[in-house]
């Protein structure tokens, strides 16, 4: 342990936080531990340090805990959501640094053990802005030690956020390009916009979300239910609802006599509807830990990933590196141009139609339907999954860290 290279990973997303970038950390974590040394500097209601693992040590810090009370839980009803959600952005107008006590008592510790035992390489995972802040303010006294910034997604391109928001993102941008040793997001996209924004920033990885555990179906038997089933995971938010999903189901039901179906959607809130001629096929189940989701998948006929075409591209959206992993087909309802659809066309994998299109959208669960009358299970390789594992893709993190660290010498 005493020989290994020292690194501090800042993130807010880290247990008991739960999310898709808590997911991405804990895959850092678990990864680069093998080689390094972590101190992880992140988020809890209460100040306290903990023993991780052998190589991984946890510095808490708290901020304000109105906004944990605001989280959105599954036993919300559709008014409790609207209201969590309309007072978040009502308190983020008001509140404008809602972590800047988190921020100061980062920095704080991060500073202190960096003088008990020099770090040989920081990181830093946006969202939030603070941890790049904590960061940032670590590079300015500590000028030597190189600094990864992991944006995940966007900053000031987010076509989404207001002016006041994009200046300050872009500010912090300056700053990022001037400090900064290496950049990494999510997707090849966005890895791209980076290197427009911070040309002075030498190194750029793609270090995709991935899934993350070992589950296997045994591809060789024909597994599939007696009942035509789709699965959804995950939640429906925005315009990211399965409107035209069951308005497609609904008309091919009415078309086809022979075309019968059901919908199971683990872990979304209600806060959908359903025609009431296909109201019987769809039922609305509790979620699932991670590795009973993962189960629950391979059961399914079919997995559908919604996201609706934006101004942003790079979106491969949460579950859908899960659905690939258990090798049964999926059915993207999505940009067709963006990297999401890309990849299930590379890899023969599944139906990719246009989000807002009912017509596409019918075509393609028709093409499903029959494949799966005829035995047909459209999935990836073995080789194509296991380079979508977390592990392969924080081996190209490790090689990043490697290299800079030698010509840190």
């Amino acid at each position: 342990m005493g020989n290994k290279k020292r690194i501090a990973l800042i993130t807010t997303w880290f247990p008991p936080q739960q999310s898709v970038a808590t997911n991405r950390m804990l895959a850092f974590v678990e990864y680069l531990s093998t080689d390094f040394e972590l101190e992880v500097f992140c988020l809890d209601t209460k100040n306290h340090q903990v023993n991780w693992s052998e190589n991984v040590t946890v510095h808490y810090s708290t901020s304000s805990t109105l906004f944990e009370k605001l989280k959105d839980l599954q036993s919300d009803g559709p008014l409790l959501h609207k209201i969590k959600v309309g007072t978040r952005i009502l308190l983020s107008k008001v509140i404008k640094n809602p972590l800047i006590k988190w921020q100061k008592a980062s920095v704080d510790k991060l500073i202190k053990r960096h003088k008990d035992a020099n770090f040989d390489l920081i990181i830093s995972s946006f969202s939030p802005q603070e941890a790049h802040l904590v960061a940032l303010e670590f590079c300015k006294q500590f000028s030597t030690i190189p600094w990864i910034a992991d944006m995940r997604d966007e900053m000031s391109a987010n076509p989404y956020i207001d002016q006041t928001t994009k200046d300050n993102l872009k500010q912090i941008e300056l700053e990022v390009n001037k400090f900064a040793s290496a950049i990494l997001s999510v997707s090849k996209p966005i890895v791209d916009d980076f290197k427009v924004l911070c040309p002075n920033v030498q190194h750029f990885e793609e270090i995709r979300n991935g899934f993350n555990h070992e589950f296997r179906r045994d591809v060789s038997q024909l597994a599939q239910n007696k009942v035509f089933t789709l699965g959804y995971f995950g939640t429906f938010y925005g315009t990211r609802k399965p409107t035209i999903l069951f308005e497609a189901l609904k008309e091919l039901k009415l078309e086809n006599v022979d075309f019968d179906f059901k919908v199971e959607i683990i872990g979304a809130h209600q806060n959908y509807t359903v025609p009431s001629e296909i109201a019987e096929k769809v039922q609305l189940y509790p979620a699932l830990s991670y590795v009973e989701a993962i189960k629950k998948m391979a059961e399914m006929d079919l997995n559908v990933q919604l996201h609706p075409r934006s101004k942003q591209k790079g979106i491969f959206t949460g579950k859908l590196f899960d659905y690939i992993s258990v090798q049964k087909p999926v059915l993207a309802l999505v940009d067709s141009e963006d990297v999401a659809a890309q990849l299930i066309q590379e890899f023969s994998c599944g139906y990719v139609a246009e989000f807002s299109e009912l017509e596409e959208n019918k075509t393609m669960l028709k093409r499903a339907f029959d494949d799966w009358k005829s035995g047909i299970i459209p999935h990836a390789s073995d080789e194509q999954v296991e380079s979508l594992h977390r592990k392969k893709q924080v081996e190209k993190l490790k090689s990043l860290i490697d290299s800079i660290l030698v010509s840190n010498l």
